[in-house]
């Protein structure tokens, strides 16, 4: 814990306090929807594996019939105005951000809008199309925009330290905002030991409903063409990883169940936009380690597909989720408010 941070957390939670007071007492406005607004979201600044989660949902849903619209912020990316993702685009990732334009790719029967502000970006997409819902990204402390289900995901291999409030740890509010959720997802359970999944069981409020998500890496794609390695076929295998991603001992631990990771491998700070000196480098480091293979996460292969010198040098990390428990309660949930 970095105690001596404790003081400027204090502040920073007592402001996060005040504006939560704010909108709690209708004192600042909040867009409501002409349709059923969801927002995924989380506690921490990241790394709870909240793509994934949105991505379970999205396939449900469009399985369904359900028109969907998802909402998310253009983070660290060019785009400077609400716009649709168009997957085309020669530099997407960089232009949309790397988590809008996985989600549009993974489901091209969605439509994915993003923009530095949710509630104009969700007004945008009104504008442009009919949905039956939206899906808000990474909306919990969005309070602008209304929703009408918060569902929250916290991360059961994270150290219950990392939620003191920034900067001594992750949270972006604090533990006890956690009442303005409906329900309650705890993802990687199947990575994290029984300790820690009790530990954060009792720090939940008992009225919430809580599901549980097991994540796994079935198996590795090549970026150009699309070709698949099993896990059995990588077994063994020396493998060099690249990310940038908030929780990169999380990717290497799955990895390193599939083959030998190499020391060499290098992680960037989450959602870091690659530049040509940084692929020259990732490149001459992937030759020196001698590994078989370079593996990158899904969201990191899109950004760097348009920048290596051999696309097909590179495989991206298949990453699946499960329902661990009852099969559906997500689904069911959610469906309730398509009625």
């Amino acid at each position: 814990m970095k105690f001596y941070l404790r003081p400027l957390s204090f502040l920073y939670d007592q402001v996060v306090e005040v504006k939560n007071s704010l909108y709690d007492r209708g004192v600042f406005g909040v867009y409501k929807a002409p349709m059923p607004v969801i927002s995924i979201g989380n506690l921490t600044v990241g790394g709870t594996g909240k793509t994934p989660i949105t991505d379970f949902c999205l396939k449900a849903l469009i399985a369904n019939g359900t028109k969907v619209a998802v909402i998310s912020r253009s983070y660290r990316a060019d785009a400077e105005n609400p716009s649709e993702v168009d997957v085309g685009h020669p530099f997407a990732a960089r232009y949309y951000g790397d988590e809008p334009v996985l989600l549009a790719q993974a489901n091209p029967d969605a439509s994915v809008f993003v923009g530095p502000s949710k509630w104009q970006t969700a007004r945008y997409a009104i504008s442009q199309d009919k949905f039956d819902l939206l899906i808000v990204d990474d909306g919990f402390q969005h309070r602008k925009l209304h929703r009408d289900l918060n569902i929250v995901i916290l991360d059961a291999t994270e150290s219950l330290d990392n939620y003191a409030v920034l900067p001594e740890g992750r949270a972006r509010e604090s533990w006890n905002n956690l009442n303005r959720a409906d329900v309650l997802i705890l993802s990687k359970c199947n990575l994290a030991s029984e300790d820690q999944l009790k530990a954060l069981e009792e720090r939940i409020p008992k009225d919430k409903e809580i599901l549980y998500f097991g994540y796994e890496i079935k198996a590795c794609r090549n970026a150009r063409t699309k070709a698949t390695l099993t896990c059995e076929e990588m077994r063994g295998k020396k493998l060099f990883l690249v990310s940038a991603i908030a929780r990169p001992d999380v990717f290497e631990k799955m990895m390193r169940e599939i083959g030998e990771v190499s020391k060499k491998s290098l992680h960037y700070r989450d959602h870091h936009q690659y530049t040509a000196q940084d692929v020259k480098h990732i490149e001459e480091e992937f030759r020196k380690s001698e590994a078989d293979y370079l593996v990158a996460t899904e969201k990191d292969a899109v950004k760097l597909i348009h920048l290596l010198s051999d696309p097909s040098m590179l495989w991206s990390a298949s990453l699946e989720v499960a329902e661990q428990g009852k099969k559906g309660r997500l689904h069911e949930i959610i469906s309730q408010f398509l009625r």
